[in-house]
């Protein structure tokens, strides 16, 4: 991982417990392994657009805005969060400690640029982290945070910069606080937040179709072809060749997380997929994952792409695969700017 004194957790005793307590209640995840830089000067949006190719100038103060990073051949390499902190002023979160390194190159006469050291960082999410919060100070300035909002304030008594957004399909947040603060901080958010590991966490954004940089962006695909072009405005984009998908599959015990092993081409045949990602899904009730295959393929016997296609993995690995909607949970990509509840007579706290 991105920093050298964290320590990934796959599981805390049960990972399929760990995802359904977040899709019925809240679980906690340490995504401390991600890195910011703060750039700060009268052209730093203009820096931060050139980095990611993204136009921020309707992005307002207390916002955050997903970006990606390019490479020279058009491929995605990482997707990173802007935070917009004033008018002349932006924050880059990556998981990728290079995107962080390579800002550095950005600064100037009229522009500085610093890693921002000894953070932390807890992400809160399910239908309940509201509650969850609520039970560590006032939350009032966290409730009316709008979808991709952040807030300065304080649980437990911590100092902490809270944005609402999350890595699962589900309402939540992200905590932000200095690492002196964060062992403390985690205990009182567990009391009414299940801790949950990385497995946990792939199950969850695999259902709910979000990209991994570790996996899905193995294969050289475009902002477009990896469904990102929404994200990337820095040049027109040639007509995608491939195209990001869902499937279900059957397999045999396959550990988990699984990754594919080493660099991915592209698929080459029609019909054929490129898995990058898998999980023994919670919500579809077995194996769920995420590959690439041609735009407008035709299958070998003759039928068309789109949910209910069949596929075929030239690896072997996966057998009996059916393409399906993308994302499989929460299709509408609803539940994580449903509104929070009032107020709550459920006892959050992990059984």
């Amino acid at each position: 991982m991105a920093l050298a004194d964290f320590q990934r957790v796959d599981h805390f005793g049960d990972a399929a417990a760990e995802a359904r307590t977040c899709r019925i209640a809240c679980a906690l995840f340490d995504f401390s392994f991600l890195e910011s830089a703060r750039i700060r000067g009268g052209t730093a949006r203009q820096v931060v657009e050139a980095f990611t190719g993204r136009t921020l100038a309707k992005l307002p103060v207390g916002k955050i805005a997903y970006a990606l990073r390019v490479g020279a051949a058009g491929e995605v390499v990482a997707d990173l969060t802007i935070w917009r902190i004033d008018a002349e002023t932006f924050e880059v979160m990556s998981g990728r400690h290079e995107d962080i390194a390579d800002l550095a190159g950005y600064a100037g006469p009229n522009i500085a640029v610093n890693e921002v050291a000894n953070r932390a960082t807890f992400a809160v999410q399910g239908p309940a982290s509201l509650d969850a919060l609520r039970r560590l100070g006032v939350i009032d300035a966290i409730a009316a945070l709008p979808y991709f909002g952040f807030t300065d304030t304080s649980l437990d008594g911590i100092a902490c910069k809270i944005g609402r957004l999350g890595y699962t399909g589900e309402a939540g947040f992200e905590v932000v606080c200095h690492r002196s603060d964060a062992e403390r901080l985690w205990r009182a958010i567990a009391l009414y937040a299940r801790p949950a590991g990385f497995i946990a966490l792939d199950i969850l954004r695999i259902e709910a179709g979000f990209v991994l940089f570790g996996n899905e962006f193995r294969v050289p695909a475009t902002p477009a072809e990896a469904g990102l072009d929404k994200f990337y405005q820095a040049a027109p984009l040639p007509p995608p060749k491939i195209a990001l998908v869902s499937f279900v599959a059957d397999a045999d015990r396959l550990a988990w997380p699984w990754q594919p092993r080493g660099p991915c081409e592209r698929p080459s045949t029609p019909g054929e997929i490129v898995v990058t990602s898998a999980c023994e899904s919670i919500v579809a009730g077995g194996i769920l994952g995420l590959g690439y295959v041609f735009a407008g393929h035709k299958t070998e016997d003759g039928g068309g792409d789109g949910p209910g296609a069949s596929l075929r993995d030239p690896t072997g690995i996966f057998r009996n695969v059916r393409q399906t909607p993308l994302p499989y949970y929460d299709t509408a990509k609803r539940r994580p700017r449903l509104p929070w509840r009032r107020a709550s007579d459920v006892d959050v706290r992990p059984k």
